[in-house]
């Protein structure tokens, strides 16, 4: 009988029991990193020609609810309670002129058409008695009718010389300074309203003749923000000018869009506009190819991998295609256009399983 000393028996559990947990750690990091390691495959994205299907056209952003506001009188910027930016109520104050001399004015008005009103009342007792002319009578009354011209014209003043919201909004621009003397009618605040936005541009006749009778919810108008060239904005028609433009004889029209969460889209921005063609509304649509190597069958199904933009992670998507000849198939039901598909060694992969692209 050997007898191991009590320390080599504590020694040997020891290196037993650490290389029982190395090789548990060892074989968990090597199934994670079969799980993380990406497999090289031909990738295609599915893409349709729309070059024939729609027109576009440059336009520029205005607004369905855009006024310039001015004061009326001229004189020197007193108040300006907004800033450019800022959302403000119909019947706000937005500016003020100094009113010292038109409250003056207004006050002396009121002052002179006291006395000649009563006085021409007076007149009117006098008459009845024979006691004063016609012609007196008659003066009287045009001095009152003067002064209360007078009276309205200093009120008005007085009100011109405030700037108040027409319709609830936000101030687009502020273009006057405090202090600063203004003649009437000077470019004082820009206002941009709460209902929506449109664009205008312009096409050519031969446009408005294909048309003509057509379906407008056929050309699904939308807009493409140059300051946001991935994002597609629904539009709808709103005008059509029924006279050509006497120099460029182009026809303009007029789209409507509502405004957008989370842009700022103001008046001004440019924009390319895109509408589907009416020459090809009686076309068929596009249709929707692919590689036949890539697409594989399960259970009399045929399904293809589909690669997810945001995890690169291949998903199975069932389709039904057209029969036919040849190295392509036509896609009936289940891909849509900019999906992306494995096109080689479809059955190599699994479910969730992480895929770059395979470059030559």
């Amino acid at each position: 009988m050997v007898i191991i000393p009590l320390y080599r028996k504590f020694s040997l559990l020891l290196l037993v029991f650490f290389m029982a947990s190395c090789g548990s750690d060892l074989d968990s990091f090597a199934k994670d990193d079969k799980n993380t390691e990406a497999k090289y495959a031909k990738l295609l994205q599915i893409t349709t020609d729309n070059s024939q299907n729609y027109l576009n056209y440059p336009a520029v952003v205005g607004s369905q609810q855009l006024r310039v506001l001015s004061f009326e009188v001229g004189g020197m910027v007193d108040e300006i309670n907004v800033t450019e930016g800022q959302d403000v109520k119909k019947g706000t104050v937005l500016a003020k002129l100094n009113q010292q001399n038109l409250l003056s004015k207004l006050s002396s008005a009121k002052s002179l058409f006291k006395i000649s009103n009563k006085e021409y009342q007076r007149s009117l007792r006098l008459i009845k008695q024979d006691a004063i002319s016609r012609s007196k009578l008659e003066a009287r009354r045009s001095q009152r009718d003067i002064n209360k011209a007078q009276l309205d014209t200093a009120k008005k003043a007085l009100q011109d010389s405030v700037i108040i919201a027409p319709f609830s909004g936000a101030i687009s621009s502020i273009s006057i300074e405090k202090r600063q003397v203004i003649a009437p009618g000077h470019k004082a605040i820009t206002i941009l309203g709460e209902t929506g936005l449109e664009v205008k541009f312009n096409i050519s006749s031969n446009i408005i003749v294909n048309s003509k009778k057509t379906d407008k919810s056929k050309f699904k108008p939308y807009i493409v923000l140059n300051a946001k060239p991935n994002l597609k904005i629904p539009a709808k028609f709103k005008e059509v000018s029924l006279e050509a433009d006497s120099a460029t004889q182009t026809y303009e029209i007029t789209l409507s869009f509502d405004k957008q969460d989370g842009l700022n889209i103001l008046p001004g921005m440019s924009a390319m506009v895109w509408f589907k063609n009416p020459e090809n509304f009686n076309k068929k649509a596009n249709k929707i190819t692919i590689p036949l190597q890539s697409v594989g069958i399960e259970k009399n199904k045929n399904f293809v991998w589909i690669v997810d933009d945001k995890s690169k992670k291949v998903v199975k998507q069932y389709i039904k295609i057209k029969k036919g000849i040849g190295d392509k198939v036509t896609v009936l039901v289940g891909l849509n256009n900019g999906d992306t598909i494995v096109i080689s060694g479809i059955y190599q992969l699994t479910e969730g399983m992480l895929v770059k692209a395979w470059h030559k």
